[in-house]
């Protein structure tokens, strides 16, 4: 897990030695951080029996999540994942590498090529999210009711979708 002290010791202190920083919203951040956190390393865990990092992960997922072909075009990729361009093309030199997926002219501009996801690509990350689902499903109802997961689910989702994020 974290090599950070853990939450509740960290507002302990803040408490102690900060208390004007303590606050609902500190508290909050904090927590969604440190939540994030812990699944973001099982994550890392999951997908590397894989051969595949968070981020080479990320760009499977958004591929597969495409209709049909399973294409977008990198800077499509990019800005949907909040990546660099350079981070992006890094990622999928590996991809590409590794038979996951193939970059294919664009239809309508000759300059530019595509992403498109390969059956080993599909099937690569389909097992990978299985493996994630998993292990996030083991590390949330280890310590959440069903009720405490769809509360929190609710409220995190209608505060991304407010913020239009």
């Amino acid at each position: 897990m974290s090599k950070a002290y853990p939450m509740g010791r960290a507002l302990d202190l803040m408490r102690q030695n900060w208390p004007e920083a303590v606050s609902v919203e500190t508290e909050l951040f904090l927590s969604m951080n440190r939540f994030s956190e812990i699944l973001d390393k099982n994550c890392s865990k999951e997908v590397e029996a894989y051969g595949l990092t968070n981020g080479s992960f990320e760009v499977l997922v958004a591929l597969r999540s495409q209709p049909e072909n399973g294409e977008m075009s990198p800077s499509d990729l990019y800005q949907s994942l909040l990546m660099t361009s350079g981070g992006m093309t890094k990622i999928l030199k590996q991809l590409e590498a590794d038979g996951l997926v193939e970059r294919i002219d664009h239809e309508t501009d000759k300059r530019s090529k595509m992403v498109r996801l390969t059956p080993l690509g599909k099937s690569t990350v389909e097992k990978a999210m299985e493996s994630v689902m998993a292990g996030d499903r083991r590390v949330i109802y280890q310590n959440l009711t069903k009720e405490e997961v769809q509360s929190l689910r609710n409220t995190l989702l209608e505060v991304v979708l407010k913020l239009g994020v």
